[in-house]
């Protein structure tokens, strides 16, 4: 099992693909899920709220994509190629039960993968083919143990009881695609969720086991709109976007505190303008704010949007704030079944390290948070992996190995709560 869990890994790592671009790993997995026997398999414009997607690419980069998709399957993927990605595959075993939920990731980063000789996956010829885009963060690990975990349940069927949903995820690179999926119909009334991510700080061998410090955090594109006109013979006639974004920036930077917890404020890119001659008449700001909880974080959004109104008033022009991600922070832990999840852990051999502080961002939160507060019980796994380089870096690569400590993890929450879930 660990060498053919270590061949699919390699197999999605080949195919990476960024956010709602999705097209080959939506389609493979959910052939790999075929094959296995998964009957239930939901995909396209059904699993998703539209109103609630976040930072799809325009339409003509959707279409441009979807035209290098050249192939054929028994099933209709024509809306995975309008940008509707990700899946929900259910298994039933027909007896009563609870409800398991699990989430995997699917997408990768618009990284250009290393080409030096001692990146392991161009050394050993598993590295990304699809240019400018590349697994630097796990998930083709993550979905990978949401395949084989498949395979383990519907092998186990007759032994366990309930159902159990797979959540195969786009978009979580930049907290875009959980608030579309995790409103969906088909994820109401869950008993258990489980999710996990490979590295983030923990050496290989160790199981972080109900991870804290999630940051609430807003994406925002901010658009000033002015008047362009020729900078020498009618610089009256412009409005320039470029100012108004050069002095909100400066402005932006200086609001990123709160008493209530961490605060982190930062515009990460900054454009505008088309000639040194002409008067910008269009600038964007790309920025993020993160906060310790939905209070600070929501206090950051809202001076933000003041002080960009600011600089609009300012050069006299108009502006536009698009959300382009969000992820809230965990409302409330669930720390009675994290020790509870953590103890059977121990039991069964595995080194444990509770409540490991997460120290950044994910949309994952959508998904506990809903879980918890219908009744349930929700819990997120950092799975130990020695790392070649850190996530989002070109020479990413985590430890193998973990992929199988990761799947018996969620293999061994299953056997337990079968046996001595809550009534």
């Amino acid at each position: 099992m660990e060498r053919d869990l270590i061949e699919t890994r390699r197999f999605y790592h080949k195919i990476a693909e960024p956010a709602w671009l999705e097209f080959k790993t939506t389609i493979n997995i959910i052939k790999d899920l075929k094959k296995l026997g998964v009957a239930d398999i939901k995909y396209g414009k059904k699993i998703h709220k539209e109103d609630l997607i976040f930072g799809r690419p325009t339409p003509l980069k959707i279409s441009s994509y979807a035209e290098t998709i050249k192939t054929r399957e028994d099933f209709d993927f024509s809306e995975i190629l309008m940008g509707y990605t990700g899946l929900i595959a259910t298994i039933d075993t027909g007896r009563p039960g609870k409800t398991f939920a699990f989430r995997f990731d699917i997408d990768a980063l618009p990284i250009k993968e290393s080409t030096d000789k001692f990146h392991k996956p161009f050394r050993e010829g598993f590295a990304s083919q699809n240019q400018g885009s590349m697994h630097a963060c796990g998930h083709d690990g993550h979905l990978s143990m949401g395949i084989f975990l498949a395979k383990w349940i519907l092998e186990n069927k007759n032994n366990l009881s309930g159902k159990y949903i797979l959540i195969f995820q786009p978009g979580e690179e930049g907290l875009r695609g959980a608030k579309s999926l995790s409103e969906s119909a088909y994820l109401n009334d869950i008993d258990y969720f489980f999710a996990g991510h490979l590295g983030m700080g923990l050496t290989s061998g160790k199981v972080g086991v109900g991870t804290t410090g999630f940051l609430a955090s807003t994406k925002l594109d901010i658009i000033f709109k002015g008047h362009s006109s020729h900078a020498a013979a009618r610089p009256e006639e412009g409005k320039n976007a470029n100012l108004a974004a050069a002095s909100a920036l400066l402005n932006l930077e200086t609001i990123a505190q709160h008493s209530k917890g961490m605060a982190r404020l930062n515009v990460g890119v900054i454009k505008g303008g088309t000639a040194r001659n002409i008067i910008s008449d269009k600038a964007v700001l790309e920025m993020e704010t993160r906060g310790a909880n939905d209070e600070v974080n929501n206090f950051l959004v809202t001076r933000a949007i003041q002080v960009v109104k600011g600089a609009s008033v300012q050069y006299d022009l108009d502006y536009e704030v698009k959300i382009a991600g969000s992820a809230p922070a965990i409302e409330k832990a669930d720390y009675k079944f994290y020790e509870e999840i953590n103890q059977i852990l121990v039991e069964k051999g595995f080194d444990t390290v509770k409540n490991p502080d997460f120290k950044a961002s994910e949309d994952v939160c959508y998904y506990i948070n809903k879980v918890n507060s219908e009744g349930g019980s929700a819990i997120h796994f950092i799975f130990g992996s020695d790392l070649a380089a850190g996530h989002h870096n070109k020479a990413f690569d985590f430890d193998e190995k973990s992929l199988l400590m990761g799947l018996e993890v969620y293999k061994e929450c299953i056997k337990y709560l079968n046996k001595n879930g809550k009534s």
